[in-house]
């Protein structure tokens, strides 16, 4: 299989077989000698079993030779196909609801910044992720493997253009949130904003923030205070608190 790629760790088999949202074909999950009695992995194992995956147990010298001991495999990798991103207008018309919470990357193109943020949706319930299909980084084992495995346990929305995608997403009765520095008459403190559900929140890219078209197009503009000298947060570190926020509302949403 030419698009096959090799992924890393427990997380990451395991989000895989359980989850796989990108609807990866798992072809083989291949185990080092060393690490079979590991509890964790002894449940990968029985789960593979489940889901008709092959295991295969090899020496720890050829696991090393075949890993490259460079990606902290923790004893198991599995040969996958590659990720597959999913339909927009499908979730929109048979799985959205009154409580979906989506992201928007409007121009994030760093692979770190981008499997980090991974993290933080997957960690903090969010639907998935809509990245555009040009300026975004590859759904590939990297993003994987910074995400820690996250990327195997939610959507990736690819649209081809992001502004047409959030009036899509306010005809389907979605806010739309984005976030910024600068002064506008939309803007609200992250503490202070009162989030309504379904939503989407906009995240800039590194260097340049939202495009202004995207900007012009969000319902409300989000800011984190900042103390000290500090002017900005990298956009992964950003996402974090204010996804966590997010989350907040949402349980004291869905509590009452």
């Amino acid at each position: 299989m030419n698009d096959s790629e090799y992924l890393y760790g427990i997380n990451t088999i395991n989000t895989l077989l359980e989850v796989n949202t990108g609807n990866r074909k798992i072809i083989e999950i291949m185990i080092s000698s060393g690490r079979k009695k590991d509890k964790r992995i002894i449940n990968i194992i029985n789960l593979a079993k489940k889901r008709a995956v092959p295991v295969t147990i090899i020496e720890d010298r050829d696991f090393k030779d075949i890993s490259g001991d460079r990606s902290n495999p923790q004893g198991i990798m599995a040969k996958a196909s590659s990720y597959n991103s999913s339909n927009l207008d499908d979730y929109l018309e048979g799985e959205a609801g009154a409580d979906s919470r989506l992201i928007i990357l409007d121009g994030v193109t760093d692979v770190g910044n981008f499997g980090s943020i991974i993290r933080n949706c997957y960690a903090f319930g969010f639907d998935g992720i809509i990245i555009s299909q040009n300026r975004s980084v590859p759904l590939n084992k990297m993003v994987s493997k910074i995400s820690a495995g996250a990327l195997e346990g939610i959507r990736i929305f690819k649209v081809s253009n992001i502004v047409n995608t959030i009036k899509k997403l306010k005809t389907a009765q979605f806010w739309i949130y984005g976030t910024t520095l600068t002064e506008d008459k939309r803007l609200e403190v992250l503490e202070k904003t009162d989030f309504t559900f379904p939503m989407a929140l906009v995240m800039g890219s590194e260097d340049r923030g939202m495009s202004r078209l995207v900007s012009e197009n969000c319902d409300i503009l989000v800011s984190i205070r900042l103390s000290g000298n500090m002017q900005s947060l990298n956009v992964s570190v950003a996402s974090g608190i204010i996804l966590y926020h997010i989350q907040e509302k949402f349980i004291g949403v869905k509590s009452n």
